[in-house]
């Protein structure tokens, strides 16, 4: 299964055709139409840092020049331009000149400006001011003026609109929906009258998409989607004003509700490349930012938000999204609690003080907030739904669970509630309760991505053979992958006891494995997004895999049973803690069950950290993970992890690493965990752990002296063997392997000369070969070797272990399992042979039915 763009018929792909140029993906049943791999770095290049100057028409006056000037950003320019502009309409000036103070956070200017008594009375200006004083978070003054426009005015568009979404913000959904309700009557007036106002029909637009959703009216009348993108948004700034970037900003808001983000990333670049200084579109784009894990974007958001207006409450917002994205609450309490001390009735600001307090496990602190939120709002769903998402992150399934019911009882049109409560039930094993919820979503919007997305993947989930044993399912794709029930099942029961004996502790459920066909499938199962890069997850009692094979969809053939080692520790450690293990701590576990050296590519750059002193610190290093700052920073933040660990079993001892879980469990922080069980502050565990980091690799031969001598030792035994040297090459090779051990490339040499009939010493290159072996994930080049080399010897024993480790590496390769079945005949496992012989059948009739390039035949890429 592929999701993407999937043309169901010529007619659809000339709509999608136009939609790549206006922003009209929705035109098509999201059905039809599934979102490619979106890539982060379409959004920090988004945001430009200068302003390019304007062409004014030679016609403009002043007036004209001011109100230009503050439409594209210029907003401080704007206002002085208005000092020139004499005997100007007063009312024009007014709402120039407020709008751009309003921009650079001048509110309480900007309400003065609007509140003179030359232009107080006039409609425009009443909105205007209403509107403001809605973002200074005075709502109920600001309904008291919509609602005398529209006493004034019974067809006021605006009155209208904005009179349903400050009632939405304050928490007034019923006010909301008798407000909105004035925009159904236009959903036939659209096709009957033309309107050529482009500011008119864009709130029309946002006017009757409200309506329909808080009503839950697109499941009947599924094609408001198209009209409101083309006969409303289109419309205004396609034929009436195609400079009027706030239609292309309501439909770039309209496909992010629609989890489009791809499209809505595209308008808000022509948005910001009218108005580069727009800080609704900014505080979008850093929303998506943040949601993709982009926190460098997000930040820039916020600075340019910042630039515009210091004391931005978008800001404010933005960057607590950001630093809870993070796993930063305290961070994001301090930012958070800034607008609510402006604006104490700020409900998406308590919402989010809420999932502060969630994220921290501090119940009661959050429980009252959401009182005080109920209090305001006695059918809020927003609070709800920020607190179960920052439940559903920490794998608090339950209560992540309980949070998302209330927000969809309370907004049961919302289709994100929806979604998150499916991808929860996804993460936590429960597929068939995810597909109800997700059916629910579906008929509320049969347009949304990431709805159709995962229904997709249940769908084909619903299909998939299951091999249930006493302590794990594994469930795979019978077809694409016939021989995943051959092996893994058995495998995984023979180190459960080994893994779950290690922390003292066994899940309360059977583990599901669940092996999916194609890359993009596994990402949408962990994350609801097809582009996470890597092959395994664990999200608690499930562990997600990309079939171990080589592909175009696929991640390439790998070493199965220590993925599979390795996530299973995952299941361990979070059930053992209730999922409040800290994240450095269970990668670092994880890394150190696999039982393996450390991997050729970390020794140099774990060096390199350790005498550059980039090792991160203990409070940073999560943020390793989950903010990497430079190409390394992840892969160096599982090697110090692990390192982390390990030292601690050395020096410690496995019990206090025990008792550290216990603490965890508990909810405690690793500022109190450190010093009560290992008796250090986390500071001075930190220094004792880079001092013993610095012991570690003073012996690796990577200083300037010893590099030198390395390249120039290893550049003579290159020649030797080249000149067939190979007694005067194997001396050689095996002074350097003692000036640098921890380098595969005098491996692969001595293990070779080992090998070469003038020194055919074979148990000497086995030592070589299984160090290679080792640490290689992709390749059962080495594991094949050595069970030729062991079976040659008469290590018959040692032979068939070698070959299913070839086999774990590569469960596709007919050579290693042509070997593995010679190997069991020669040491008279009958039942082994069976099952290998059996297994070459069934890949066999495989690659003559087309394999895997069947699967990738129905989902061309």
């Amino acid at each position: 299964m592929r999701y993407k763009l999937l043309p169901a018929a010529a007619a659809v792909t000339a709509v999608i055709g136009v939609a790549a140029l206006v922003g009209f993906a929705s035109a098509t049943r999201a059905d039809d139409f599934v979102r490619e791999s979106i890539p982060n770095k379409w959004i920090t290049p988004l945001i430009p840092e200068d302003l390019d100057k304007l062409d004014y028409p030679a016609y403009y006056k002043d007036l004209d020049r001011a109100r230009l000037e503050s439409f594209t950003g210029r907003y401080k320019l704007s206002l002085l331009t208005l000092r020139k502009a004499k005997d100007a309409d007063p009312v024009q000036v007014a709402l120039i000149r407020a709008t751009s103070q309003s921009a650079l956070g001048q509110k309480d200017a900007a309400v003065d400006t609007l509140s003179d008594p030359k232009v107080a009375d006039d409609a425009g200006v009443r909105v205007l001011r209403a509107r403001v004083l809605s973002e200074l978070g005075k709502h109920d003054q600001a309904i008291t003026i919509l609602q005398q426009v529209i006493d004034g005015d019974k067809e006021s568009v605006a009155g209208h609109y904005y009179l349903g979404r400050i009632n939405e913000a304050a928490g007034h959904m019923d006010a909301a929906r008798k407000a909105y309700a004035f925009f159904q009557p236009f959903i036939d007036k659209l096709f009957a009258e033309s309107i050529d106002d482009a500011e008119r029909l864009t709130l029309i637009g946002r006017g009757i998409d409200r309506w329909a959703t808080i009503n839950s009216e697109y499941k009947n009348r599924v094609a408001l989607h198209n009209m409101i993108l083309e006969k409303c948004f289109g419309q205004a700034y396609l034929r009436v004003d195609r400079d009027y970037w706030p239609a292309k900003l309501a439909a770039a808001e309209f496909h992010v509700a629609r989890d489009d983000e791809e499209t809505a990333v595209k308008l808000l670049k022509s948005v910001l490349e009218q108005n580069p200084r727009e800080i609704r579109s900014l505080a979008v784009l850093g929303r998506i930012a943040v949601k993709q894990f982009n926190f460098d974007g997000g930040d820039r958001s916020v600075d340019f938000i910042r630039k515009v207006d210091p004391d931005a409450v978008e800001a404010d917002l933005l960057e607590t999204r950001n630093l809870l994205q993070q796993r930063r609450p305290k961070d994001a309490q301090r930012v958070v609690q800034r607008v609510i001390d402006r604006q104490p009735k700020n409900i998406e600001a308590m919402g989010l003080l809420a999932a502060v307090y969630a994220l921290q496990l501090h119940e009661d602190q959050m429980n009252a907030v959401l009182r005080q939120v109920d209090k305001l709002d006695p059918g809020n769903a927003v609070a709800y739904l920020e607190v179960a998402e920052q439940l559903g992150a920490m794998r608090q399934y339950p209560r992540a669970a309980a949070k998302y019911l209330v927000a969809i009882e309370r907004a049961p049109w919302w289709t994100e509630a929806y979604n998150g409560l499916g991808l929860l039930y996804t993460q936590s094993g429960d597929e068939d309760e995810a597909y109800k919820v997700l059916e629910q979503a579906r008929v509320l919007d049969p347009f949304n991505y990431a709805t159709t997305n995962y229904l997709k993947l249940l769908d084909d989930y619903r299909k998939y053979a299951k091999k249930e044993t006493a302590h794990f399912v594994v469930v795979y794709d019978e077809k694409t992958d016939p021989v995943i029930p051959l092996y893994f099942s058995d495998y995984l029961e023979s180190i459960y006891k080994d893994v779950t004996g290690a922390f003292k502790h066994e899940p309360s459920r059977k583990t599901y494995i669940e092996v999916f066909p194609t890359h993009d499938a596994f990402s949408v199962r962990t994350t609801g997004s097809p582009w996470i890069g890597t092959v395994g997850a664990s999200t608690g009692s499930v562990i997600a895999m990309v079939a171990p094979r080589k592909g175009k969809h696929t991640m390439g053939a790998y070493n199965w049973a220590q993925v599979l080692r390795h996530e299973f520790t995952h299941t361990v450690t979070l059930s053992a803690t209730d999922n409040r293990i800290a994240h450095w701590m269970t990668e670092g576990l994880a890394v150190y069950e696999e039982d393996t050296p450390l991997r050729w590519e970390w020794v140099p750059m774990l060096y390199n950290a350790v005498k550059k002193k980039q090792l991160f610190t203990m409070d940073n290093l999560t943020w390793g993970f989950v903010r990497p700052k430079r190409p390394s920073d992840r892969q160096l933040a599982y090697a110090q992890s692990y390192w982390i660990c390990k030292y601690i079993e050395d020096t410690f001892g496995h019990d206090k690493m025990l008792a550290m879980l216990e603490e965890f469990r508990k909810g405690r922080e690793q500022s109190d965990v450190f010093p009560e069980i290992l008796g250090k502050s986390l500071s001075a565990f930190q220094a004792d752990f880079f001092a013993w980091t610095e012991k570690e690799v003073s012996t690796w031969g990577y200083d300037e002296e010893t590099t030198k001598k390395y390249d120039k030792l290893a550049k003579e035994a290159e020649g030797l063997i080249r000149s067939r040297q190979y007694e005067a090459a194997l001396k050689a090779w095996n002074e350097i392997v003692k000036l640098r051990p921890m380098d595969a490339l005098p491996h692969q040499r001595l293990a070779g000369l080992y090998l070469t009939k003038e020194i055919h010493q074979p148990e000497k290159a086995i030592e070589h070969l299984e160090r290679l072996h080792k640490v290689e994930l992709h390749d059962n080049r080495y594991a094949k070797r050595i069970a030729r080399v062991e079976r040659d010897i008469g290590q018959l024993g040692k032979a068939v272990a070698y070959g299913i480790q070839a086999v774990y590496v590569d469960p596709y390769d007919m050579d290693a399992h042509e070997l593995l079945a010679e190997l069991y005949a020669k040491t008279n496992n009958a039942a082994g042979e069976q099952r290998e012989r059996r297994t070459i059948a069934i890949l066999e009739d495989w690659s003559k039915t087309g394999g895997a390039d069947a699967q990738r035949a129905t989902n061309p890429g």
